[in-house]
């Protein structure tokens, strides 16, 4: 069952398809296009109004489409485009002579709605009679113009006996459906008589006539004009001729005056000449030196200049280097100077300390002996210088232990290491100093007491006293 529904509903769809498009087709063969050059006329059921505005069965449609409904309707063409056709006509003149005219017409249906509907209900069917029917109207008019009129008058105005012709028969035809667009009159005879030539003869013997009268006039006009030309032309070349000479007098003297003027241009370019030549060389001086200053003034100038700048400036390098070595010789033993007056100092104040030391343990033996000596009595001065002496060797080396213990040291003096010596030479007497200002004692006097004590031992002994030595 879905099969056969399937199948039925694309049957279906086909046939509506195919319908629709016979029905197209249907409606496009019966749709009407009407290029500008033709008028359709649609004829059956309905109605038009027309431009009067009376309906009329008769539908006009001139440049455009339109749809004809098939059984009730039908079409029918008619040409717009321009005719043209032949016109001859024989007839009396009001002088009855016969006359013969031959035209050109030029004509249309008339491109209106109420035009085409009066041609269309006359010769829809016959248009190729509507020549015929033009030609007809227009002989009738021509025939009465010609018989009101005499031919000399006729032959006088073509362009008058064509708009006659037009405007009697604009009426007949516009009834027709009809308009004329032009009309030429090509020739106008006069057949079975000689009428216009003799008419043309005595004109053209007067014509003749007039032409010798007016010849013979002209060759007496010319003769006269030569003469009068021949006696002008006489006085005019002896005028040139007395102006020849006087041209050729002024010429002579113009020649002369320009020649001694030429001298004298000569001159005066020979002397501009030798000028320009003056400026000429004294501007090769010119060139010259300045090709000498560029090319050998100013290159020197340039290397002495270079050269001078380059002796300042190695001067300036020179004395610069030299102050920087002083500078820096100045720094530096002003550093080493500072340096060593710094350890001095500071050696001076080791040795200060130092010697302060021993002083404060020199005054405390120096008690304790004095206390020893006050307890087992007095020693004898000899006695006394001689443990003072005992004890030097010690001191001494108290002094200068400090300075052994310098592992690295380096004087900064004018008198060199002999400065060191006069550091331990000043902490001895200054060490002598001090055991005299303690004990009363003075250590130069002992030593050149003991030392003389010596000297005398080696010629008379001096023994020290047994009984002033302490016991043990």
């Amino acid at each position: 069952m879905d099969f056969v529904t399937a199948n039925v509903s694309l049957v279906a769809v086909l046939v509506v398809v195919v319908i629709a498009l016979a029905l197209l087709a249907f409606v496009a063969s019966r749709i009407r296009r009407v290029p500008p050059n033709e008028a359709l006329i649609v004829v059956g059921r309905g109605s038009e109004k027309t431009q009067a505005g009376i309906s009329s069965p008769q539908k006009v449609i001139i440049g455009g489409r339109t749809f004809i409904w098939p059984v009730f309707q039908e079409g029918f063409r008619l040409s717009l485009e321009q005719y043209q056709t032949p016109v001859e006509v024989q007839a009396i003149d009001s002088n009855y002579i016969r006359t013969a005219i031959k035209a050109t017409v030029n004509f249309k249906v008339t491109g209106t709605e109420d035009g085409v509907r009066r041609a269309a209900q006359r010769y829809l069917l016959q248009q190729g009679q509507l020549p015929v029917i033009v030609q007809q109207s227009l002989e009738g008019s021509l025939r009465g113009l010609v018989g009101g009129q005499p031919v000399d008058d006729l032959v006088k105005n073509f362009s008058r006996l064509a708009a006659d012709a037009v405007n009697e028969t604009k009426g007949e035809l516009a009834e027709l459906g009809l308009q004329i667009e032009t009309m030429n009159i090509r020739e106008i005879e006069t057949p079975g008589s000689t009428y216009l030539a003799d008419r043309g003869r005595a004109e053209a013997a007067q014509a003749r006539q007039n032409a010798e009268v007016r010849e013979a006039e002209a060759e007496r006009t010319a003769a006269l004009a030569r003469i009068e030309n021949t006696q002008q032309t006489a006085e005019r070349q002896l005028q040139l001729d007395l102006r020849q000479a006087q041209i050729k007098a002024e010429t002579d003297r113009a020649n002369a005056e320009a020649l001694a003027a030429g001298e004298l241009a000569r001159a005066e370019q020979d002397r501009l000449v030798a000028e320009q030549e003056s400026v000429a060389v004294k501007e090769q001086a010119r060139v010259a030196d300045e090709r000498l200053n560029i090319e050998v003034r100013q290159p020197a100038a340039a290397q002495k200049y270079v050269a001078i700048q380059q002796a300042e400036a190695d001067r300036d390098t020179q004395k610069a280097t030299v102050e920087a070595d002083v500078f820096r010789r100045t720094e530096t033993a002003r550093a080493a100077r500072e340096a060593a007056e710094n350890e001095a100092a500071a050696v001076e104040a080791a040795g200060r300390a130092e010697a302060a030391a021993i002083s404060a343990k020199g005054l405390a033996e120096a008690e304790a002996v004095d206390a020893l000596a006050v307890a087992q009595g007095k020693y004898g001065q000899a006695a006394l210088a001689s443990q003072v002496i005992t004890a030097l060797p010690d001191i001494a080396r108290e002094m200068a232990a400090p300075l052994g213990n310098i592992e690295h040291l380096s004087v900064v003096s004018t008198d060199g290491a002999n400065d060191l010596t006069k550091g331990v030479a000043n902490n001895i007497t200054q060490l002598q100093d001090v055991v005299k200002a303690s004990t009363g004692l003075d250590l130069v006097a002992l030593l050149g007491g003991y030392l003389g004590g010596k000297a005398g031992a080696t010629g008379t002994a001096v023994p020290a006293p047994e009984a002033s030595r302490p016991q043990a």
